[in-house]
Parts: C-alpha cells; structure tokens; sequence
C-alpha cells in the first residue's frame, strides 16, 4: 500500500476551506490552492531529504507516530480552521512537527513560497504551517492502516520521486538546500533504498498485536460535527477452555502474553507485573497532562474528536492493499480500523513514555569539507564532522597523504550528521594535489569547481563513479548559475506584478535581489546579459513611482573575499554606482535610488569555492 503525500494533503485542501482560509486570511481561494500547490512538494521533498539518513528517518517516524500528529485532521480540517484558536494551534503544532523531523525551520521555504505566489509571508507561514500538520496527519493516517514501522518509510518516500519531479519548483528546491528539482530527483532514490536497507522491520508493541479482547475505553468530548457512529466488531469466536469467569484477564497481561512464545508448564508464582505496568500507565498519563497544560494552555486540542463513542473491542486492521491509493480516497479507507488502532496507540503510549527517555535532538547539520589547492600544489581544508573520531581520521589519512604538507582547520559539532564521505576520504587525496582544485561537500553533496571541475581532467565522472549513487557530484558553472537565477527572477516577478501590493518594500526587494548582475574581471560595466532583468526592474519602480507608492531603495554592492580590501571596496562601489546609473537611465527617479558598497563584508556564501564567490560577489537591494 502506498500513498502519493503531495496529492492527499492537496485533496484535503477542499473548496470549502479554501474558501475558510480566505475569509480569515483575506486572499483569494484560489490563491490559497497555488499556495499548497507550492508548499507541500517543498515539505515533502524536505521529509525525503532529513529521511535518507538512518537518524533522520527514525526522527521522522517517531514525530509521525508522537500525538502531535492527529491522524484524521483531514476530515476534521473544516471544523478545526472555524475558530481563531484552532487554526493557530494546527499551524504552531505544524511548525513544531516540521522542525523536529527536518532538524531545522522551515522559514526558508515559506519565504520562497511567498516570492513565487505573492502572498504576504506572514500568512504565507501560518498555511504552511497548517499544511505541515494536514501532512503529518495524513502520514500517521498511513501508518496505522498499513500497520508498518519505520522501515517501510525510505520505500513510502521513494515513491513519491515522480510526483516530486513534477510539482516541486526550482526556486523552493534551492531555498531549502536541495539544489535543483531534477539534480535531487535523480539523486534521491538511490540514497532512500540505502537507508531502507539499514532499517530493520520491528514489531510495533501496542499496535500489530493488539488481542481483540483488549478492553480500552476512551471518553472524549462530543465532536464539532456528527460522526457516524462505528459499528461494533464481532464478538470472537469461543475457545474451547474459556478462562473462569471469576479472574478475567487484565488486558495489558492479554497484550504481552500473545507475544510470548507458550511455556510448558505454568509458573509457580502468579505474575503482578499488570500492576506495575497499569502504574506505570497512569504515571505517564499524569505527566502528559501536566506538559499539555504547562506548554499549551489554552490552546484547541486537536485531538478531542478523533473518538466519537467509547471503544470496547479492538479488531485487526484489513490487510496492506497492493494497489497505489490516492489523495482523499486514501484518507478514508477502513476508518474503523484506523480509529480502533488509533485507541490502542493511545493507551500503549502512556507505558512506553513512562519507560523509554526522549529522543535525542535531530541533527540540524550536515558534516561538511571544503578544500581548495594552491598553485604549488599544497591543499588548504577546512571541515566540520560529527566527532573527535571522525576528526581524528580525517587528520590520519591528511598526514599519511601529504605528511605536514598542507593546512586543515577541522571542527567538531555535535549537532553536525556523521560524515559519510569520510568513507571516500582517500579517492580525494590524489584531487587535493591537483594545483588549483576546488571542492565542496556538505552531506551527500560534492561540488567541484577550479581546475577539479575541468572536463579534460576527467575528475567529475570518477568521482561519480567511486561515490557511488548515494552522492550527487556536479561541478559549478557560472552560466548555468546565471541562468537558473534569471529564471527564478522572472517567475517571481511575474507572480509580485498580480498581487496587490505589488510596491511593497520588503516583498519587492526580496524579489529584485534574486536577480543576478555578473560583472565581468575588475570591470564595473553593466554587462548586457542583465540588461532584460534590470529593465524589468526599472519598469516596477517607475510604475510605483507613477501610483504615488515610491520605493526608496539602497543599490549596495558586494565583493568576494579575492584581492586587497581598499579595492574590493570600491570596486563594490563602482558596480552598485553603474547598476544605479542603468536605472536612472531608464527613467527610475533618481531621489528614489542611492548607492553603496561595501566590499567584502556580510558574505552569504563561503570564499572557498568558485559557487561561493560567485553568490557573494551582488547585488542587493535595499528598502531605505
């Protein structure tokens, strides 16, 4: 059984609460649809990303599988966006889910979501905040029926690749580090079968082995809306030697004891330990009221109608169905069976939180290396990698290579991902010798540059070919970097040009910034393959001008970090002078624009590499 995420939570988002979500967030419901349309490959996309590591894909799970997530928001969305208090809770609880399985925020992405649709970023955060919970929901929907563990997860994620290669822009792919669309499509199958291969399939306790004579009753607050009621499973079949009715079993002691294998001969003793399980159970309850009450407060319980009546009798979920099932379909299949193993999680959860300690913090970073090589031939590395352990290694192979012969600044974090290319350590020893070499690494990543991304040398396709399928190896190209970033310009620009405050400072320069002006080698000329984006410039701030909604800006330029300071900064000077002069040219009134540089300071990116000067030689602009 499998589930295509993008088009479930897409189908969840219904014309009726598109319509909600205007009214309360006073955008066109249409524009709401193009917003998800956007966000979710972006959310899913990151989910496969954070789930081809091991940690990553258990974090995941264990946030799906956590009672943050509530496994039937898609059919209570409606009622749950009616009230202030609901929709904040779903997209705050969103938020949170979001962060703990990717390891960090996801602002990067709402802010890409909002240059590309128009919608302003704060309410272009909250629905994707609510589109993150309507995902795990549905996720956690998945797991329930299907009655898997996180091994099937890789394979759960891998299936979406198609539905990813179509809908997942490659403006959000790049905002939230995955490169381009295509690049991580190709790439990421390969690496989710790896993981996949690692995780073994483990018996869920309290969820695949329920007996159907657990007796679990839960008591809930009547639902916003009618549910139609679940008809009571069939009584089970009578064994031959029913227990006395006097000592009926406890229905934990019936939970632990289909697991055991049979015993010969009945133990001497009678067995307490329900007991402290029950204890235990009412321990953890105890404390879970306590937190909710402590860190929500008031806050809407998302949870509270997810049981119409009590539950009495548990029956098996139906078996995996072989066929792909998609969008709401999905989310509706066997409910019975979903909302009964629901119950069960919710009474096991109280005894595994009262013995299993919180999981560790996931890792927010991925191990990096960066190295570049002077003429001589002597290497400069800089690193950051999980552990001492990994530091010592690398340090072991540098001086067995290059014996003291090169400069290493290597860092430990503890928040940094381990360091899988540290099993490829020495396939880039001979490329660390190469005189004018460049590379970069982060995570699964390899980018060459310099003389190592050279097609005579042949260093990319045996770099492919020794990484294997769990890296993506590509060497930087500044035409292609030109390229991509016009395109990104002129699909946001068309997107700011329909919205209504099209002269919005901060949404305008946002978009104005994406665009690139590649100044040729110490040259200062406005060089004419930025003539087309700058003209589109020149128009919105003569139109604004024009509607009497002026802009003020500061044209400031940036430098690398190449060459002495006092001429890095006046040549920033003299680039962000020409790009004023180009404006102005073009009819952009001259009191609304000033200039600046300033050299090399506030670099976005690493000097180390040819991407990374690349992106800090700019221009930005700036609302005054």
């Amino acid at each position: 059984m499998s589930i295509n995420l993008v088009q479930a939570v897409r189908s969840a988002i219904t014309d009726q609460i598109a319509e909600q979500l205007s009214q309360k967030f006073g955008i066109p419901a249409q524009i709401v649809q193009q917003l998800a349309a956007r966000a979710v490959p972006g959310l899913v996309a990151s989910l496969m990303e954070r789930s081809a590591f091991a940690d990553g894909a258990n974090a995941l799970y264990t946030v799906v599988m956590s009672p943050d997530a509530n496994a039937f928001i898609a059919d209570q969305l409606s009622n749950v966006i009616t009230t202030t208090s609901g929709l904040k809770h779903l997209e705050a609880s969103g938020h949170l889910m979001a962060a703990r399985a990717t390891g960090q925020r996801i602002d990067a992405l709402t802010d890409a979501a909002s240059i590309e649709t128009g919608v302003p970023a704060q309410a272009t955060s909250a629905l994707s905040g609510m589109l993150s919970a309507v995902l795990f929901g549905v996720l956690k929907h998945y797991f329930l029926l299907s009655q898997v563990s996180v091994h099937a997860l890789p394979a759960l994620l891998r299936d979406q690749v198609a539905e990813i290669r179509a809908t997942l822009s490659n403006g959000i792919a790049a905002a939230i580090g995955l490169g381009n669309t295509e690049g991580f499509a190709s790439n990421i199958a390969g690496r989710l079968d790896a993981v996949g291969a690692t995780l073994e399939p483990a018996l869920e306790p309290a969820i695949a082995t329920i007996p159907a004579t657990a007796a679990i009753a839960t008591a809930t607050p009547p639902a916003p809306r009618a549910i139609a009621p679940i008809a009571p499973a069939p009584a089970p079949a009578p064994t031959p030697t029913p227990a006395p009715a006097s000592t009926p079993a406890p229905a934990f002691a019936a939970a632990t004891t289909q697991m055991r294998a049979p015993v010969r001969k009945p133990a001497p003793k009678k067995s307490h330990k329900w007991i402290w399980l029950l204890f235990a159970m009412l321990a953890a309850i105890l404390a879970a009221v306590y937190y909710r009450g402590f860190t929500n407060g008031d806050k809407f319980d998302l949870r509270a109608s997810t049981a119409a009546s009590p539950v009495t009798q548990v029956t098996p979920a139906a078996s995996s169905v072989d066929t792909q099932v998609n969008g709401s379909d999905a989310l509706r299949t066997d409910t019975a069976s979903a909302t009964t193993i629901a119950s069960s999680v919710d009474a096991a959860s109280g005894i595994a939180a009262a013995s299993v300690p919180d999981a560790a913090p996931a890792k927010s970073k991925d191990a990096s290396l960066l190295f570049h090589v002077s003429s001589a031939g002597v290497p400069s590395i800089e690193a950051t990698v999980a552990t001492d352990a990994e530091k010592q290694r690398l340090i072991d192979a540098l001086e067995q290579h290059f014996g003291k012969n090169y400069s290493a600044n290597v860092s430990v974090d503890a928040q940094a991902r381990p360091a899988t290319w540290l099993s490829h350590v020495t396939d880039l020893l001979p490329l660390m010798a190469v005189p004018g070499a460049e590379a970069k690494i982060a995570g699964s990543k390899v980018e060459l540059s310099g003389t190592a991304a050279e097609a005579k040398f042949g260093w990319m396709d045996r770099l492919k070919t020794t990484f294997g399928d769990m890296f993506q190896v590509s060497s930087f190209n500044v035409d292609s970097a030109v390229a991509n970033a016009t395109q990104s310009f002129r699909s946001a620009m068309k997107t700011l040009l329909a919205a209504e405050d099209s002269c919005s400072g901060d949404k305008l320069s946002k978009v104005l910034d994406l665009q690139v002006v590649n100044f040729g080698r110490s040259s200062a000329t406005v060089p004419q393959d930025a003539y087309a984006t700058l003209d589109q410039t020149a128009a919105l701030l003569k139109d604004c001008a024009a509607k009497g909604s002026m802009v003020k800006l500061e044209v400031a330029g940036y430098s690398d970090a190449t060459g002495v300071p006092s001429a890095k900064l006046e040549m920033s000077r003299e680039r962000a002078q020409a790009v004023r002069g180009y404006l102005m040219k073009a009819g952009v009134p001259s009191n609304s624009l000033t200039s600046n540089g300033y050299g090399d300071a506030n670099p976005i990116a690493d000097n180390a590499t040819a991407s990374g000067r690349f992106a800090n030689r700019r221009i930005e602009f700036v609302v005054k």
